[in-house]
């Protein structure tokens, strides 16, 4: 039973605003590219990461989220930091199970995934404040530019998810 309980935790905190999207169902719009090579796909990662520090130092700051992101940690409120796949497999499930992803343009829009299910919205970006609303609900994220993550705090909670920029 404390393992569900735990699951379920940490299903909560990476799909935030999935329950409130699911009924309202999506636009069918795909958001996922064809790129003619891994090395490509790298070089473009890299280049939008440097573009991004370029265009926040000149005050554009929602490039700077712009990219796909992954969450790879999560902090309990004894600030005790454990991995996804550490958890994974300390609660007897597949670490692919977890795997989350968030994936912000520079329209403003993002859309995230975890286990198949989709979920888009808005967000915007000012200094280290990131706001990401998904139907009705807006979430609060936090981003460490010294580290360049981003950290959601569930208020219910009080526990944290890290998310990663993907290179």
């Amino acid at each position: 039973m404390k393992k569900i309980k735990k699951l379920a935790l940490l299903l909560a905190i990476c799909m935030v605003g999935t329950v409130g999207l699911v009924g309202c169902g999506n636009d069918g719009d795909s958001s996922s590219k064809n790129e003619s090579s891994a090395s490509q796909t790298a070089d473009d990662n890299a280049n939008s990461a440097d573009d991004s520090a370029a265009d926040s130092k000149d005050g554009d700051s929602s490039a700077s989220v712009v990219g796909t992101w992954t969450v790879t940690a999560l902090e309990g409120t004894d600030g005790a930091a454990v991995s996804i796949d550490d958890y994974a497999t300390a609660n007897g499930v597949e670490p692919e199970t977890l795997k989350c992803t968030y994936t912000f343009a520079d329209d403003g829009t993002f859309s995230g995934e975890m286990s198949g299910v989709t979920v888009s919205g808005n967000y915007t970006f000012e200094g280290t404040d990131l706001v990401m609303t998904v139907g009705e609900q807006q979430f609060n994220y936090t981003y460490d530019a010294d580290n360049d993550m981003l950290k959601y705090t569930d208020p219910n909670t009080g526990l944290s998810s890290y998310c990663e920029r993907q290179q």
